[in-house]
């Protein structure tokens, strides 16, 4: 990294004084200083060393710190010349050196900082085409490091080669939102906020997910770094991790009778709530799992409700609705329950009598009803 010689002075120059003048240069054993104002000259040796230009190279050896030493550094830059103090060596460095060093870690941040279900990227989101960074809702992609997997979870590579939805591709953006300002909060609130907001995202873009193929969810998160440049936004998208899309996965609306949607409206509380669950389970994040659990509590009972009250349904749909209500409302009991458990072996005990195929048989019989796409090789991985 280079740096720019500072700008000319407005002020024109003074000739030095003649010899013999109480302001002329003294010759020193380290040559001549400048001008102090209000004083006459003064050996380099004897001028105060600015404290600004040290503490800016010490910071900015320190990677955390060194945004603050590029600042202090240009600071010290322009101070120097004014109060005649040394240090402008040292300045320039930790200019130099904090400039270099903010650059890399953005980098190597946004490089290294992936993990399987939540990467995080660094820095601010600028439009850069051809990578990470551009990535806007609705973009269809595939990630030049390919997608994250559990035996190799870190992002090498921050290309991503954008192509139209109807090409072959690994992710498709579907949703992004802004945390708010304040103090980083630490990664893992942002994660978790990450999984809770990005389910209704995901719902807006594809109400159906049943009938969505088996997909992983992903997000881009900051971190402190990032968080530090002013990055708030979290990006949420979709991956297969089993192949390849071939089309876009956003549904429309308008392809679903007036019975499919009233039934995929009333589910999506309890779908909603299921994509939120954490990647973490309740041996690290009981906090999270508890919260989860009263998510799906609250949103089975919601879509049980809705379920009831939904008066589209044709009629052979209103025997299988009123089946998958009370199914619905026996799960909300029970991740009541768990929501409730103070330890981990207390939250696993509760959670054991909810299966995965829970309410599969009644919500199927529900959607062969109604004309839908049933679930299997279409579900959702969480």
């Amino acid at each position: 990294m280079t740096v720019p010689p500072p700008p000319p002075s407005s002020i024109p120059p003074v000739p030095p004084p003649p010899p013999g003048h109480p302001g002329h240069p003294v010759p020193g054993p380290y040559g001549y200083g400048p001008q102090l104002p209000g004083g006459p000259w003064q050996p380099v040796a004897h001028r105060p060393l600015s404290g600004m230009a040290v503490t800016s190279l010490v910071l900015s050896l320190l990677v955390c710190l060194a945004p603050v030493g590029l600042v202090l550094g240009i600071v010290a830059l322009v101070r120097i010349p004014r109060t005649g103090k040394r240090g402008k060596g040292l300045a320039v460095a930790g200019t130099a050196v904090g400039g270099a060093l903010v650059a890399l870690s953005v980098l190597l941040m946004a490089i290294g900082g992936a993990r399987f279900d939540a990467w995080t990227v660094d820095g601010p989101r600028g439009a850069e085409t051809g990578t990470l960074f551009g990535l806007r809702e609705g973009d269809c992609f595939t990630p030049g490091a390919g997608l994250p997997t559990q035996d190799d979870p870190r992002l090498k590579d921050l290309s991503a080669d954008v192509v139209e939805c109807d090409r072959p591709h690994q992710g498709e953006v579907y949703g992004s939102f802004r945390l708010p300002d304040g103090d980083f909060p630490g990664t893992g609130p942002i994660a978790a906020s990450a999984y809770k907001d990005c389910a209704p995202l995901l719902h807006d873009f594809a109400l159906d997910t049943t009938a969505l193929p088996r997909v992983q969810l992903y997000f881009y998160h900051p971190d402190a770094t990032g968080w530090a440049m002013g990055n708030r936004t979290v990006l949420c998208w979709v991956g297969a991790p089993a192949g390849l899309l071939e089309k876009s996965l956003r549904q429309d609306v308008n392809a679903w009778d007036e019975g499919q949607l009233a039934y995929l409206t009333a589910l999506r509380p309890a779908s909603e709530a299921r994509a939120s669950q954490p990647g973490e389970g309740p041996g690290k994040n009981l906090a999270g799992a508890t919260a989860w659990a009263a998510r799906m509590a609250d949103g089975e009972a919601e879509s049980a409700r809705l379920l009831r009250a939904a008066d589209k349904l044709p009629a052979d749909a209103r025997g299988p609705a009123a089946a998958f209500a009370n199914r619905l409302d026996a799960l909300s009991a029970k991740m009541r329950g768990a929501s409730a458990a103070r330890t981990e072996e207390e939250f696993r005990e509760r959670m054991a009598g909810v299966g995965e195929g829970d309410g599969a048989g009644e919500e199927q019989r529900l959607r062969a009803a109604l004309g839908l796409r049933q679930p299997g090789g279409g579900d959702m991985a969480g």
